[in-house]
């Protein structure tokens, strides 16, 4: 950890880094034959916050950055990796010496590195010296010397102080302060230390000024960070200069939630580098030419109402969904889609749909949410959507739009995969999710990626759809009716395998019939309810989260009775039945159950690993009989089969699965079965048998003895 001392500057071939700072600162009885077990006493699905990206106003931007002669610019390639300038402000200096670590030797390098890799750009022929600030944002564009039109900024009457957000600019990363008369004829450059050119940043690509400070934007979104753009260069509208502000209140140093911060900060940058509504007016094509036509001093219209440069129809289209279905019946449903040409190709490719329009991006939140994230509903885990829920990723999709921007050319190999929607089709990614769900209710299929469960207890958990964490159905009733456009729900059934159901609840078996409350909790997703991590709490007030990842989240050693195992190595598995905990005449039944997590092998085929025991999955859906020890308890459990492609890959030699049959388990020609794992199963099931009925007569004595009158337990035999 670097020591905190006055005002350090260090450097590297990637990353220029400078610190600016004055002073761098059981329910259990024991009395109780059979127990009835709930392994927690609370779960919690976390309300979520939406993403609230700082969109500058116009006077809070500046067009005229100079990095090299336009013609010159434009002619260049992608050569360039992506390099940083990182200020950190003095803000930073304040915090105590965790955070401040945190911030300066973790969480801001690590977020640098990721774009240095993943982007690249035209390079800069000049030091990066940005504009000032001029009074009323007015100012006139002059040649060098000011006595013809041209491309120079010069202010009208007065500079004043220019920040980058909350940040103040360093003077010497500013230009000459250079102003005319209110007629803009004389015109000239202001004398005096204070508003002389400073040297700028050499060999830069990106000023990035990093804060710590609560703003009123804190406050109001609740804000774990944010960032933006404050100036762009002139040849092309790059952004060249922003800045990421991270709030105090929401800077979290538990390790458990480092990587939810990392991709938070990564998120942030994201939009100052590119992904905001207030820069798709700003985009090019691969031949350097405006998407979007430009007016007056070559920048596009402004539209006032929504404090956005308004871009043009080749790069955000407004779409009607016709046919939205809702319990009401059919309504109209608009949407706005990114429809660039490598945004286009990456969504068809992703949904398998090929008349997909575009991108749809996020259509509720208000400024600073919609137009400026992916729609949660088609997106889910996409890192680049209005709000955080599980496993973040940036997909193809999010580098696509950044390849459009005409400002950088991706790595595409750091692209993380998205598995949602996945394959889905133009039905998934075109109609809403009560058609959706209706389908696969008529065809008796799981309606995943979405569902239709309310949560009740006992808790009967379930996998989110990438397999990371144990999850709920996020289904559940708000405080008033949902907007009529999201209500999906005729009525709602008892559970999802409830038989006959062609409609959602349209037939017997329904427990709610005024759904009009109901809804998923993410209100982003267009309040479709899907499967999503959340937080427990254990009978001793220890909370945990349920990302089979992290090995924080394992519940603790005695209370393991599900034998489970948290970490890198770990997935979600659902479970077959309750598990089982017997302790000679005592018998435990776990009755939270579903899934859990556990560790997996891929040497081969796939092998579930439970109480350092090898279990082999030949096919998906084939049941696991699991036997294992917690301390003086045996465990009986059972575990349901993945496929071995969707927890290893395409590429890890899985073997072809065979069905089932009355025989047992068919086995692909010139593979081994694993006879000590069919054995052991074998061994369960009789052992089983015999402890169940033998507990159970037991039991039966000695409840009759309590009860009926002169009933003594050797009468029988007499």
């Amino acid at each position: 950890m670097m020591a905190k001392k006055d005002c350090i500057h260090c450097s590297s071939a990637r990353t220029g880094v400078t610190h600016r700072t004055k002073q761098c600162k059981r329910r259990t009885s024991s009395d109780n034959l059979v127990l009835l077990c709930s392994l927690y006493a609370l779960c919690l699905i976390k309300p979520v916050a939406h993403a609230h990206h700082w969109i500058p106003k116009r006077n809070e931007m500046n067009h005229y950055v100079h990095v090299g002669p336009a013609h010159i610019v434009k002619r260049q390639a992608f050569s360039q990796k992506m390099r940083f300038e990182v200020v950190y402000d003095d803000s930073i200096g304040d915090l105590d010496e965790e955070k401040y670590g945190l911030i300066t030797g973790k969480l801001i390098p690590e977020a640098v590195d990721y774009f240095h890799e993943a982007f690249s750009v035209k390079p800069t022929k000049q030091a990066i010296k940005l504009q000032r600030t001029c009074q009323n944002n007015a100012y006139f564009l002059k040649n060098l010397k000011g006595d013809s039109a041209g491309d120079i900024q010069f202010c009208k009457l007065n500079c004043v102080n220019t920040q980058c957000g909350p940040v103040n600019v360093p003077a010497d990363h500013l230009d000459q302060c250079r102003v005319c008369d209110k007629d803009g004829v004389k015109c000239f450059n202001v004398p005096g230390e204070e508003w002389e050119s400073g040297m700028g940043v050499e060999s830069r690509d990106f000023i990035l000024y990093v804060s710590c400070i609560q703003t009123d934007h804190c406050n109001a979104a609740n804000a774990v960070a944010y960032a933006s753009y404050c100036q762009q260069e002139h040849a092309l509208d790059r952004p060249v200069a922003g800045f990421a502000n991270i709030c105090p209140k929401r800077l979290d140093t538990d390790p458990r939630h480092y990587p939810n911060l990392l991709s938070t900060v990564k998120h942030e940058i994201f939009h100052a580098l590119g992904f905001s509504a207030g820069l798709f007016a700003f985009y090019r094509n691969e031949h350097g030419v405006p998407y979007t036509p430009r007016e007056k001093h070559g920048l596009p219209p402004y539209n006032e109402k929504y404090g956005l440069y308004q871009w043009s129809p080749k790069i955000v289209q407004r779409i009607e969904r016709k046919q939205w279905a809702t319990r009401h019946g059919d309504v109209s449903h608009q949407v706005h889609m990114i429809v660039t040409p490598r945004v286009k190709r990456e969504v068809r490719r992703h949904f398998n749909c090929p008349s997909l329009e575009g991108a749809e991006i996020e259509n509720q939140g208000g400024i600073g949410t919609e137009y400026t994230h992916w729609e949660k509903r088609l997106f889910e885990n996409e890192a680049m959507t209005g709000t955080y829920t599980q496993n973040p990723v940036f997909s193809r999709i999010t580098f696509a739009l950044m390849e459009d921007t005409g400002w950088y050319k991706p790595n595409y190999s750091l692209a993380d995969e998205l598995d949602w929607g996945k394959g889905l089709g133009c039905l998934f990614t075109k109609a809403s999710c009560k058609t959706w769900m209706e389908k696969h209710l008529r065809e008796k299929l799981p309606a995943v990626p979405f569902c239709y469960a309310i949560k009740k207890t006992p808790l009967h958990m379930r996998c989110t759809h990438s397999k990371l964490s144990v999850a709920l159905c996020n289904l559940r009733k708000y405080g008033r009716a949902i907007p009529e456009e999201y209500q999906y729900f005729n009525h709602l059934p008892i559970s999802e395998t409830s038989p006959g159901l062609g409609e959602l609840g349209s037939a017997r078996g329904v427990v709610i019939r005024d759904t009009a409350w109901y809804g998923g909790a993410v209100p982003l997703a267009d309040y479709c309810p899907f499967y999503q991590k959340f937080t427990l709490t254990e009978t001793d007030g220890a909370k945990r989260e349920t990302t089979c990842t992290v090995p924080e989240n394992a519940p603790a050693r005695l209370d393991n009775y599900a034998l489970e195992h948290y970490g890198p190595s770990a997935k979600c598995v659902e479970q077959g039945r309750a598990w089982l905990a017997k302790k000679g005449f005592l018998t435990r039944t776990m009755v939270d159950w579903g899934s859990g997590c556990y560790r997996f092998h891929c040497d081969g085929g796939l092998q579930v690993e439970v109480g350092g025991e090898f279990y082999t999955c030949h096919r998906k859906g084939q049941h696991l009989e699991i036997l294992g020890s917690l301390n003086d308890w045996k465990i009986n459990g059972s575990l349901i089969c993945p496929s071995c492609e969707e927890f290893c890959g395409v590429h890890k030699g899985c073997p072809q699965e065979m069905k089932s049959s009355s025989e047992g388990i068919a086995f692909v020609e010139g593979e081994r079965p694993n006879r000590r794992n069919n054995a052991h199963s074998f061994r369960i099931s009789t052992s089983e048998l015999i402890y169940f009925i033998i507990s159970r007569v037991f039991l039966i004595f000695t409840v009759m003895g309590c009860f009926v009158p002169a009933f003594h337990f050797l009468d029988i035999f007499v």
